[in-house]
């Protein structure tokens, strides 16, 4: 279960959290003020049936902790635990034992004052006898990862589908670096990017490594998500972020695992052995997912290969912003040859 947060000292601690609840007034998405429910312990025992567990996420990075998540349901107006209330998603945290309990909540209700149509909400929080959790909305359709590399007699996303998931994702990227203009980090990766019943898409934003997921954060290795200037310096930024876009947007065109492509079996970099597919209309049906058959708009795949290829170049000055991203996402979506 969760480690125990170090009880509240009469004395506020000296490090400041690390992430500011001040309120946000973004445009043109406004803020609402934080309204998240403290839920007792017995009481989330009892909406997810005894904490009985629906799915583990093992982050694909090495480094990165394991998230266990429960399935539940509360009564849409009182929050208590109900058979036919709303599904919710209950997510167990793991704190950074230097925090205070008052310095966790406050980051919980920072996370609960971020509001966007394609983030997931938040709707409140427990912390009680050392355990602690998440309660967010619940999305039926699952997350990206197990529609694009589903089981083979699984149907296939229709191109129209998958370009709306996109320009859902983008949405949300380009939203939260208007408001902390910083990078996503690990968060953003194919099992982060939740659907609901109409496919629209939501990004699964914690904001802070210090809420309560990544215990094991030192980088290891390489992975085809992360950018390469971290690789050479540890930075990471917004740019960085577009970088693991195109990725993404790379696994949704193909339908292929960027991480275990046989092209990347000697650590060949994607926008080496891609770069004669990515802009040639001829060679783009080699690597586009078969499953579309030939019910795809050539041009719009085209144009998608192209953006994919801008977000993966090596020169963070010449990739586009993530909304110069969800721009052309937009156009390319209006493109039907």
């Amino acid at each position: 279960m969760g480690n125990c947060l170090k009880p509240l000292k009469e004395q506020p601690p000296p490090p400041p959290p690390s992430i500011s609840p001040k309120p946000l007034i973004i445009s043109p998405v406004e803020s609402e003020k934080e309204n998240l429910r403290e839920f007792s312990f017995a009481k989330l025992s009892n909406a997810t049936k005894k904490f009985r567990q629906y799915k583990i996420i093992k982050g694909n990075d090495n480094g990165c902790c394991i998230r266990t998540f429960y399935h539940g349901y509360i009564n849409e107006t009182t929050f208590a635990p109900s058979k036919t209330g709303i599904a919710v998603s209950v997510m167990e945290c793991y704190q950074d034992s230097s925090q205070t309990l008052q310095d966790w909540k406050e980051e919980v209700k920072y996370l609960g004052r971020l509001s966007h149509p394609n983030l997931v909400k938040l709707l409140g929080y427990c912390c009680q006898d050392n355990k602690s959790f998440l309660v967010f909305e619940y999305l039926h359709k699952g997350s990206l990862d197990s529609h694009i590399f589903g089981k083979e007699e699984q149907e296939a996303l229709p191109w129209e589908i998958r370009v709306k998931i996109a320009i859902g994702a983008a949405q949300s990227i380009a939203f939260l670096h208007s408001v902390n203009n910083s990078s996503l980090y690990r968060e953003l990766r194919m099992y982060n990017i939740l659907l609901d019943e109409h496919f629209n898409t939501k990004l699964f934003h914690l904001g802070s490594k210090r809420v309560g997921l990544l215990e094991g954060t030192a980088f290891i290795g390489r992975t085809v998500y992360i950018a390469p200037e971290y690789i050479i310096s540890g930075h990471l930024g917004t740019k960085s972020d577009v970088y693991t876009f195109g990725v993404i947007l790379f696994e949704i065109l193909t339908g292929l695992k960027a991480s275990d492509c046989k092209h990347n079996e000697n650590m060949q970099s994607l926008h080496v052995w891609t770069k004669p597919f990515l802009s040639d209309q001829s060679k783009m049906r080699e690597i586009i997912d078969p499953r579309l058959g030939n019910d795809y708009p050539v041009n719009a795949a085209t144009q998608m290969g192209k953006l994919i290829k801008r977000c993966i170049k090596l020169d963070t000055s010449k990739r586009p912003s993530m909304q110069q991203v969800l721009d052309r996402l937009n156009d390319i979506a209006e493109i039907k040859d």
